[in-house]
């Protein structure tokens, strides 16, 4: 490992007889290319020669050499993926620049960088990328060489955002606050010669602002947006004094991504839901979803999995991400004015499905005269415009369903829908994070958030609200890029998917129906292509899934007479799939019991099967399926 410099300075330790006061986290840096916080913390006698390295819990951390980071009067270190060693999952989603929005790292130091008693780390934040202005040090520590802690809990407090208060407080300034934030003319960003902009504030962000005070941006990290889009410091203070006066629940913070799942989320009030379950329940490892899979009726199509409740090695994007990079007015300001997915949120907004699939189409008709033949040659600018279309709506919905909260449940599929391939974005140098890697992973988690926020409810039509097959093949594309599988993430859906049907309508119907076509079957498990998806389950792990899933699947499928699902009638249009996908889907199981038999499933239920397949097989030939 190369390091800029060692210390050059020793500092002389001494044992302090006073209480030192606590560390205040988060270490907020925001504001322009250079700016500098700092923090001091006491090392207790004997520990600082121990120390080899310094923890650090950073978030918005989005691109090499971002920030740089120096202890007492060492060198300057930039954080990059080579410089630190960022923790799983993070780093197989690419680390920094990649997906996630807040990662775990640990920095070397040089010998005699920390001493005993008084030492303070600097957090510098080195320059924007026109879209960046500022990031958050959430935890810190210092380690040894076999990697203990060396400052104890007590070191830090957490910094209270119940405390705030507008800082100026009267109602001249709040009133000009709320102004600017409607009317003020901004700048693209801060970087010299910045152009102008046609969005304001509130056009990008929910219209009154309750975003902010809702996840708890602090009023310095407004100031500092304010001033990054063109508009004077008293200007953001102003702003800053209008958000802090709107009379809203605020139980989020920037960092915890919006409606993570995690134990515990739904005992607590609705109103609480959008904040998430904290990135505490984003697992290390998505082994541990297993445990919270472990019950009899998970599988069960009849059934009611609670994903809401399962956590997850998948960290959500953070409401920065939410956020439209670019609006549809600096896009095509014109057309987006004259446009129906534009008029319908200015003059409808409502909360009904009917409206979210009129707006979706809307949508849809919007951006279409954009996806030219010519629009295939992709380009990163594209690209953007594209997807913060998309980003706009997501955020505009969110807006909508806050105003009066009263469910947990989203009707409609925009959250789906806000994934880069849904407007057809590939994955590579076009996409979002310029890597095929970061694009897949926003694909997977739009389509996540979909599940989270309606997975059908029993109530699915066709392939609304979720596509499960594509989803599934999202996951896998995912897999072979990050080379982490994710089996429990992947089951979770599979019983969602299941779970999508209402126990009360049989195959006939093909629209909402229990169809084996439309969902991934057991076969998923045992599958040829899908096998690195499951390659680290142990024997009895995969038995055990195996048979719960091929007990559950068969149970409904049977409850049914074999003639139902060759019903004449209406039927859909013809759905290509994929050849991995054509292997998981069907309802063709049985044509894989030996492979269910290689897995340990018992002989009993390969019976079972056997004997569907056989009344299957004899019902297609008369049908002439």
């Amino acid at each position: 490992m190369a390091f800029r410099g060692l210390c050059v300075l020793a500092l002389i330790a001494f044992a302090c007889s006073f209480v030192a006061a606590a560390a205040v986290l988060p270490v907020e840096v925001a504001g322009e290319a250079g700016t500098v916080a700092s923090v001091t913390v006491q090392i207790p006698p004997g520990l600082g020669s121990e120390v080899r390295s310094l923890w650090m819990q950073i978030h918005g951390l989005e691109y090499a050499d971002m920030v740089s980071v120096r202890v007492n009067q060492c060198s300057w270190l930039a954080l990059n993926n080579q410089t630190v060693t960022v923790a799983d999952p993070g780093r197989s989603y690419g680390g920094i620049g990649g997906g996630f929005a807040t990662l775990k790292m640990t920095l070397p130091l040089a010998p005699g960088s920390v001493v005993e008693g008084s030492n303070t780390i600097q957090f510098r934040f080195n320059r924007s990328d026109g879209v960046v202005s500022g990031f958050r040090v959430l935890a810190f520590n210092f380690l040894t060489a076999d990697g203990r802690v060396i400052l104890p809990p007590g070191a830090f407090v957490e910094e209270d955002p119940n405390a705030w208060a507008p800082p100026l407080n009267d109602a001249e300034n709040i009133s000009a606050g709320r102004d600017l934030w409607e009317r003020a003319r901004l700048t693209a960003n801060g970087l010299p010669q910045a152009p102008p902009i046609h969005a304001h504030c509130a056009d990008c962000h929910t219209r009154d602002g309750r975003d902010l005070k809702y996840f708890n941006f602090s009023n310095a990290s407004i100031v500092a947006r304010s001033r990054f889009h063109g508009l004077s410091e008293l200007a953001g203070w102003q702003i800053a004094s209008y958000i802090r006066s709107l009379p809203f629940p605020n139980p989020g913070r920037p960092w915890n991504p919006p409606y993570q799942p995690g134990p515990g989320l739904d005992a607590q009030p609705i109103a609480n839901w959008p904040a998430g379950a904290g990135l505490k329940w984003v697992l290390a490892d998505d082994a541990d979803t297993f445990p919270f899979l472990a019950t009899p009726a998970a599988f069960r199509p009849d059934s009611d999995l609670n994903p809401r409740e399962i956590p997850l090695a998948f960290q959500l994007p953070d409401w920065n991400h939410w956020l439209p990079r670019v609006h549809p007015l600096d896009f095509r300001e014109a057309s987006f004015k004259s446009s129906a997915f534009s008029q319908l949120y200015e003059t409808a907004p409502g909360e009904s499905a009917v409206f979210f699939d009129k707006w979706s189409k809307a949508r849809n008709e919007f951006l279409t005269p954009h996806l030219t033949p010519a629009s295939k040659k992709w380009t990163p600018e594209l690209a953007e415009a594209l997807y913060s279309a998309q980003l706009w709506q997501l955020v505009k919905t969110w807006e909508s369903l806050q105003i009066e909260p009263g469910r947990r449940f989203w009707p409609n599929a925009i959250p789906a829908a806000t994934a880069p391939v849904e407007v057809g974005i590939p994955n590579g140098t076009s996409g979002m994070g310029r890597t095929a890697l970061t694009n897949e992973y926003f694909n997977n988690a739009w389509y996540e958030l979909q599940v989270l926020l309606n997975s059908g409810n029993h109530r699915h039509h066709g392939r609304q609200p979720v596509d499960w097959l594509y989803f599934a093949g999202h996951m896998l594309d995912l897999q072979r890029l990050s080379e982490t599988p994710e089996p429990g993430r992947l089951l979770v859906a599979v019983a969602k998917a299941m779970q999508s049907t209402d126990p009360a309508i049989g195959p006939d119907n093909y629209a909402e129906g229990w169809r084996l076509e439309r969902n991934p079957d057991p076969r998923i498990l045992v599958a040829k292509e899908w096998a690195p998806m499951f390659r680290n389950l142990p024997r009895d792990v995969k038995q055990a899934l195996a048979e719960s899933l091929l007990s559950a699947w068969l149970d409904k499928t049977l409850e049914y007479p074999p003639a139902s699902y060759f019903a004449l009638g209406a039927k859909p249009a013809a759905y290509a799939l994929p050849k991995d996908l054509q292997e998981i889907s069907g309802g063709k199981v049985w044509d894989a019991a030996p492979q269910f038999e290689a897995a340990g499933v018992s002989p009993v239920l390969i019976a079972r099967l056997n004997a569907w397949g056989k009344s299957w097989t004899a019902l297609a030939e008369l049908f002439h399926y």
